[in-house]
C-alpha cells in the first residue's frame, strides 16, 4: 500500500473521506447522500465528488475497485490512512469564521439602487424561501430522527434554528417597511 502523499486536503476530500467512513460508494452515491444530507448546510459542485476520491486513491487514502464488465462502476472505499487523516481534521480546532453567502443579503445591500416594490418583493420572497426551507428541515428531522445518528440530528436542529431566525428578520423586516407605508 503507497504512503498517503502530502497533498493539503480540502473540505471536499473531508466530505468524501467522511462518507465512505459510512459506506464504500460510487461517485454518484456519494452525489446522492451529500444532497440529501450535507448539501443543506455546505454549498459545492457536485463534480467535484466525481473528481475527489479519484484524488485520494492517488494520495493512498481510499481504495478503488473497478466493476468487471458493464458500465465498468468504480466503487470506493476508505482506508486506515484516510481514517487517520479524517480523525485528525476532527480534532483540529474549528475557528474559522462562518460564511454567509445570501443573495438576499446581496441584494439589500445594493437595493439603494432600486426601487420600493424592489425592497418589498424582495422582503416577501426571502420570508418565504426561510420559512419553506425551515419547514422542509422539520419534515426532514421527523424522517431522520428515529435512525439517523445524533449529531447528525443536531445538524437539522441548527438548520431549523438557522432557518426560523432568519425568516423571523425577514418577518419583522416587512413589518417595518408596511408601518412605513401607513406613515
Amino acid at each position: 500500500m503507497p504512503e498517503p502523499r502530502t497533498r493539503k486536503l480540502t473540505a471536499t476530500s473531508y466530505v468524501v473521506l467522511g462518507m465512505l467512513s459510512y459506506s464504500p460508494a460510487t461517485s454518484y452515491d456519494l452525489k446522492q447522500w451529500v444532497a440529501n444530507t450535507i448539501g443543506n448546510f455546505w454549498a459545492f459542485a457536485h463534480s467535484q465528488l466525481y473528481d475527489e476520491p479519484a484524488r485520494l486513491v492517488a494520495d493512498g487514502y481510499v481504495a478503488e475497485e473497478v466493476e468487471e464488465g458493464g458500465r465498468r462502476r468504480r466503487t470506493y472505499s476508505i482506508l486506515p490512512a484516510g481514517r487517520e487523516a479524517l480523525r485528525e481534521w476532527l480534532s483540529a480546532p474549528t475557528v474559522d469564521q462562518t460564511e454567509v453567502r445570501d443573495l438576499g443579503l446581496l441584494k439589500l445591500f445594493f437595493l439603494n439602487f432600486g426601487t420600493r416594490k424592489d425592497l418589498l418583493q424582495l422582503a416577501r420572497d426571502r420570508h418565504e424561501s426561510h420559512r419553506l426551507r425551515a419547514d422542509a428541515y422539520e419534515d426532514q428531522r421527523a424522517e431522520i430522527v428515529d435512525y439517523a445518528d445524533r449529531w447528525q440530528v443536531k445538524t437539522i436542529e441548527l438548520g431549523i434554528r438557522y432557518e426560523r431566525c432568519v425568516e423571523q428578520f425577514w418577518s419583522d423586516f416587512l413589518k417595518e417597511l408596511e408601518e412605513e407605508d401607513q406613515t
